[in-house]
């Protein structure tokens, strides 16, 4: 699981600089920010054209988006913390539904793959590092509930 958490924080930070980088970005383009808000004939005078116009509400726009996705993404990490902090990830077991066979069969390759929780039959979504899965192999699987991020702990 140290290894999910450690690929969790570098992801994070990636995801932060790049929040970072985008309101940073807006701040500074306070003017330009103007100019998505407001119409075209109250836009500043060195952007005359229909199209500059258009090409500044997409090149505001774009930030704008990316900022929202990168802080929804931190949200969901920053809400995992305390779980980290305390080590109580949640726990299921169950067997796999499809199969990861893609890229190497090392146990750092990162996989989407879904479990079938044996007691409640409720499919869990989540992305572990680990080799190959097979369709329903048995799995124990460590997780953090709002990233997803896990780890299996026990096969067979």
């Amino acid at each position: 699981m140290e290894y999910a958490v450690f690929r969790l924080a570098m992801r994070s930070l990636l995801f932060l600089v790049a929040f970072a980088l985008c309101v940073s970005h807006l701040v500074r383009k306070r003017d330009f920010i103007d100019a998505v808000f407001r119409s075209p004939d109250e836009v500043r005078k060195s952007f005359t054209g229909r199209n500059d116009v258009l090409f500044l509400r997409v090149l505001n726009i774009v930030p704008m988006v990316v900022a929202v996705a990168t802080a929804a993404f931190l949200l969901c990490a920053l809400l995992d913390v305390p779980r980290i902090m305390g080590g109580d990830y949640l726990r299921v077991e169950g067997v796999a539904v499809g199969r990861a066979h893609g890229g190497a069969d090392v146990p750092s390759e990162r996989r989407g793959i879904s479990v079938r929780d044996g007691e409640t039959g409720e499919v869990v979504d989540l992305t572990v590092f680990s080799g190959y899965v097979d369709d329903g192999e048995r799995l124990a699987v460590e997780y953090l509930p709002h990233t997803g991020y896990g780890a299996i702990v026990g096969r067979g």
